[in-house]
C-alpha cells in the first residue's frame, strides 16, 4: 500500500504530461525567447515573436569583455543575424528533445522555473576576425600566417607564428551562448595566445599550387621587347595572403615589376636627356624627350593575372613614358650661364690630323664637370682606334717624330689645357710635348697618348663647367662655360737648364672674385733640344 501511493503519483504525472506536455505544435510552458514569453504559442505566433527578436538583434550592440579592456561593436559589423526558422523549430521541440525522463522532468520544472528558448544565430567568421583584430585595445601582437619561400628548386611553406590578445576563435565559440542570454549581447573572452587562422598544412597546399604555376618559364613582352623570366625567378615572386576566402597565392607586385624592368631594359625610343647647346656664344638648353619602355605600376597586377588566372602567353605589358634623367629645369638652375674661358690654336687645313682633332672635339663636346669632378681625356675617349674613326698622322714618340693612329689630337689637348689654365682649373695630370712645336704657346701646352700620358683637369670651383669645343678647317677652339668666379693671368715665366734639356716654368695668378684674394701656381714643360736627345 505504501509503495502504491508514489506509483500512483508517477502515473498521474505521466498522464498529465501526456495530455499537456506532448504538444509539437505549441511551445512548452514558461518558455522565453530572448526575454520574451512565448510559452503556449503556436508556430505562427512564435514566428512573429522570432521575427521581432531578429529585428532587435540586427542593430544590437555587441560587447566583448576581456582582462585589461575589451571593446564594443554591433551585430551588423560581425554579420550576426537571428535565423528565424531554426529558432522557431528548436523552440517548439523543447519538449520532444532528450530521454522521456528528461522531457517529463523539464515539463514539470516549467511550472516553477522559466526556461530560455534557443536563439539560433549565424555569424560571419571573417568579419569577427577582422573586428576583433581592429577593436582589441591591446596589448596585442597579431599572429603571423603561413608564408612561402623559394628553396631547393621549389617552394616551401613557412609555418605561421602565434600572436597574443583577444582570440577571435574564442569569441566565435562563445557568441551563440551570449546571444541566447538576450540583449545586450555580451561575450566574455580571455586574453592570451591568438593562433594563426591557417595551418602549415594550408601553407603546404599553397606551395604545391605555386610550384605547379611556376614550373615553366614565363615569356613577357613590352612593345617590341620580348624576354623570358626563369622559373627560379618566378618562384621568388610567390607570396601567401590571408583573405576572407582563405589562404591564397599572390604575386609580389614590386618584385615582379622590378624583375621585368631589368629584363626589358631597352626603351624604344630611349629617353633623351635635356642638354646644353651654345649658339653664338650664348648657352641654351635643348629640352629632354621621354622614351617608351617597360613598365607602369600596373605591371605587377598584369603579371599576377598572367600567372595565376590567365593561360595567355606571352604576358603583354603596356609600355609607358620613360622620363629623361636630366630635365631642362635641372640644367637651367645649374649655374652654367656664361663663358669663363676660351682658347684657340691653329693648324693647316686638309691634313689627316684634322680628322682626329674634329673627332675628339665632337666626342667631348657637352661634357660637364661638376664641382669636385676630375675629367680624364683618356678615360673618357679611350684608346684611339680605326674602329672609332681615328686615322694615322704624325706623333712624337720617345722624343722622335713618328706616325700613329690618332696623331694630331695633342693639338686638342693643348687647346683644352689652355682653356682650363685661364679658367683657374687644376691639373692632376698633364705632360708637355718633349719637343717644342711653334704653333703651341711656349711652356703652356700638353700632349696625349694612350694609356699615358693623360690630360686631366679638375673643377675645384663651386659651379659646374661645360666643355664646348668648336672648330674650323684650320683651327680648334675650346670654350668653357660656367659662372665666372676667378680672373686668371699668366704673370711670369722662367727657364732652367736640365742637362741638355730646358725646364720652362709658367706662372699663373688666380684672383678670386668673391674676396679679391690671389693664389699663384705654376705649370711646367720640359723640352729636348732636338730629336733623340735624352734629358738627364
Amino acid at each position: 500500500m505504501v509503495i502504491a501511493v508514489p506509483l500512483l503519483a508517477i502515473v498521474a504525472v505521466v498522464i498529465a504530461w501526456s495530455l499537456d506536455g506532448v504538444q509539437n505544435d505549441r511551445v512548452a510552458h514558461n518558455v522565453a525567447l530572448a526575454g520574451k514569453p512565448v510559452g503556449g504559442m503556436d508556430r505562427q505566433q512564435l514566428t512573429a515573436v522570432a521575427a521581432q527578436v531578429a529585428a532587435e538583434y540586427a542593430a544590437a550592440p555587441v560587447r566583448v569583455e576581456a582582462p585589461g579592456g575589451g571593446f564594443v561593436t554591433n551585430s551588423e559589423a560581425i554579420g550576426l543575424a537571428v535565423q528565424v526558422e531554426p529558432t522557431v523549430t528548436d523552440t517548439l521541440a523543447l519538449e520532444t528533445a532528450g530521454s522521456i525522463v528528461d522531457r517529463i522532468w523539464g515539463w514539470a520544472k516549467s511550472f516553477f522555473t522559466a526556461r530560455a528558448a534557443p536563439v539560433r544565430i549565424s555569424v560571419d567568421r571573417n568579419l569577427v576576425y577582422r573586428v576583433v583584430a581592429e577593436g582589441d585595445p591591446g596589448p596585442r601582437t597579431p599572429p603571423i600566417e603561413p608564408s612561402l619561400k623559394s628553396a631547393k628548386g621549389g617552394l616551401e611553406a613557412v609555418p605561421g607564428k602565434v600572436g597574443s590578445g583577444i582570440d577571435p576563435a574564442q569569441v566565435l565559440e562563445r557568441l551563440p551562448e551570449a546571444a541566447e542570454r538576450g540583449l545586450p549581447i555580451t561575450v566574455e573572452a580571455d586574453r592570451g595566445e591568438v593562433a594563426p587562422r591557417f595551418s602549415v598544412h594550408d601553407g603546404r597546399n599553397l606551395a604545391r599550387q605555386g610550384e605547379e604555376i611556376t614550373a615553366l618559364p614565363l615569356e613577357v613582352k613590352a612593345g617590341d621587347q620580348v624576354s623570358t623570366v626563369p622559373a627560379e625567378t618566378l618562384r621568388t615572386w610567390m607570396r601567401s595572403e590571408a583573405t576572407e576566402d582563405g589562404l591564397v597565392l599572390k604575386v609580389d607586385h614590386d618584385a615582379a615589376t622590378a624583375a621585368v624592368r631589368k629584363l626589358l631594359d631597352q626603351p624604344n625610343p630611349p629617353p633623351k636627356d635635356a642638354a646644353y647647346n651654345v649658339v653664338d656664344g650664348a648657352v641654351t638648353i635643348t629640352p629632354g624627350e621621354p622614351g617608351l619602355g617597360c613598365c607602369g605600376e600596373e605591371a605587377g597586377g598584369i603579371l599576377e593575372a598572367g600567372l595565376l588566372t590567365s593561360p595567355v602567353r606571352p604576358v603583354e605589358l603596356p609600355v609607358v613614358p620613360i622620363p629623361p634623367k636630366v630635365t631642362a629645369e635641372q640644367l637651367s638652375t645649374s649655374g652654367i650661364k656664361e663663358q669663363v674661358a676660351t682658347f684657340t690654336t691653329n693648324h693647316a687645313a686638309g691634313q689627316p690630323r684634322v680628322t682626329n682633332i674634329h673627332l675628339i672635339a665632337d666626342l667631348i663636346r657637352g661634357q660637364v664637370l661638376k664641382p669636385g669632378d676630375t675629367f680624364s681625356v683618356n678615360q673618357f675617349v679611350g684608346e684611339r682606334t680605326r674602329e672609332k674613326g681615328f686615322v694615322v698622322d704624325g706623333v712624337i714618340q720617345d722624343g722622335k717624330f713618328d706616325e700613329s693612329v690618332g696623331g694630331g689630337i695633342s693639338q686638342f689637348a693643348t687647346t683644352l689645357f689652355n682653356a682650363a689654365f685661364f679658367a683657374g682649373l687644376e691639373f692632376p695630370e698633364y705632360q708637355s710635348h718633349s719637343l717644342y712645336i711653334s704653333r703651341y704657346p711656349y711652356g703652356r701646352e700638353a700632349t696625349l697618348s694612350y694609356p699615358k700620358p693623360d690630360l686631366q683637369i679638375r673643377n675645384q670651383s663651386p659651379h659646374p663647367i661645360l666643355i664646348w669645343p668648336t672648330y674650323t678647317r684650320s683651327s680648334i677652339t675650346v670654350s668653357l662655360y660656367s659662372t665666372k668666379w676667378v680672373e686668371v693671368a699668366q704673370t711670369g715665366q722662367s727657364e732652367t737648364q736640365r742637362g741638355p734639356c730646358k725646364l720652362v716654368r709658367t706662372e699663373r695668378t688666380v684672383t678670386y672674385l668673391e674676396d679679391s684674394t690671389t693664389k699663384v701656381d705654376r705649370v711646367n714643360a720640359l723640352y729636348r733640344p732636338e730629336e733623340g736627345v735624352n734629358c738627364i
